[in-house]
């Protein structure tokens, strides 16, 4: 079969191969992949040389093409979606975990589909985080990538106040668009404290954003960190910063290979399609293509030439 792996030399950081189907284990399906969706942080890692050589890809849509051998997976035919925490997804094929995927509603077309996995999941495990949150402010930064664009909503869907940062003026509309109730218009931090304190701020942000992020957490508040698309170096004074206002301020690192240990993405996936499915969760812009334009897509966004999520599609 084919699949698409890491290539630093490359259009996008990636090129094709050639390689053996998958085998799965008596636990575990074999997915005829039918289509994909591309994660920023999965296509910048692709652009090192020590990655050159490897597979690639977390999100995929498929249908069970032979169940697990144990009977715990989905029936032969099954539509489903799900991720690959190995990050070799973007085959023709791939091996099913039964807690890392979820049949597709029929309303639900696989391009829909294919955006939820990771940018879904993170969003999820995010808002999870948020205690006492109904009628509280929540802020969420960076709501023009696909974490940020379903943790607004979900916020919102929660009972909470939702806020979201914007880098520029012309970005505040489309954070009304998609349910924010304030918007707070600021690339470093100023003016973040008109709308708050926050119970609830979550960023994939970082740099220098994080420490302004701190101060208007509030007292018993905490700070969901799930992504550094700014800078990984940030700081902070540990007086007022955290321990100011009274302190009681948390600070927590999220990563969806942790989150799994929490709640199987197989149950959260199932909550997210249950919301799309009743047309209460908006899913983002979608560009589609073939998945031969798959190197020309990655370089599309890494250069953001697109907002929303990009889903390839593979012929059958």
């Amino acid at each position: 079969m084919k699949r698409i792996i890491m290539n630093a030399d490359a259009i996008g950081g990636l090129s094709f191969s050639e390689t053996a189907r998958p085998q799965p284990l008596p636990h575990q399906s074999l997915v005829k992949t039918t289509a994909f969706s591309l994660n920023r942080g999965e296509i910048g890692f692709a652009q090192s040389q020590n990655a050159k050589g490897r597979p690639i890809g977390w999100d995929y849509v498929g249908t069970i093409e032979e169940t697990a051998a144990d009977g715990s997976g989905p029936p032969p035919g099954t539509r489903v979606v799900g991720w690959r925490p190995e990050m070799d997804a973007f085959a023709e094929y791939v091996i099913g975990d039964s807690q890392y995927l979820a049949p597709i509603p029929e309303a639900i077309a696989d391009v829909q589909a294919a955006t939820l996995p990771v940018a879904g999941l993170t969003a999820l495990a995010a808002v999870d985080k948020g205690d006492q949150i109904l009628g509280r402010s929540v802020l969420v930064t960076g709501i023009t990538g696909g974490v940020g664009f379903f943790a607004l909503q979900l916020a919102k869907l929660s009972g909470a106040r939702a806020v979201a940062q914007v880098r520029r003026p012309e970005q505040a509309g489309f954070a009304e668009q998609i349910g924010a109730d304030a918007v707070v218009v600021t690339a470093d931090g100023p003016g973040l404290d008109r709308e708050g304190p926050y119970r609830l701020v979550i960023d994939g942000i970082g740099g220098n954003l994080l420490g302004q992020l701190l101060k208007v957490t509030d007292k018993g508040g905490r700070l969901v960190c799930y992504g550094v698309s700014g800078s990984a170096d940030a700081s902070f004074n540990l007086h007022p910063d955290l321990f100011g206002k009274g302190g009681r301020r948390q600070i927590y690192g999220l990563s969806l290979y942790s989150e799994v240990e929490i709640e199987p993405s197989a149950v959260a996936l199932g909550r997210l399609l249950r919301l799309i499915e009743s047309q209460r969760l908006q899913l983002p812009k979608i560009t589609t293509a073939d998945w031969s334009e798959t190197p020309k897509i990655a370089s599309d966004l890494l250069n953001r030439k697109f907002s929303g999520k990009a889903v390839l599609t593979i012929p059958q």
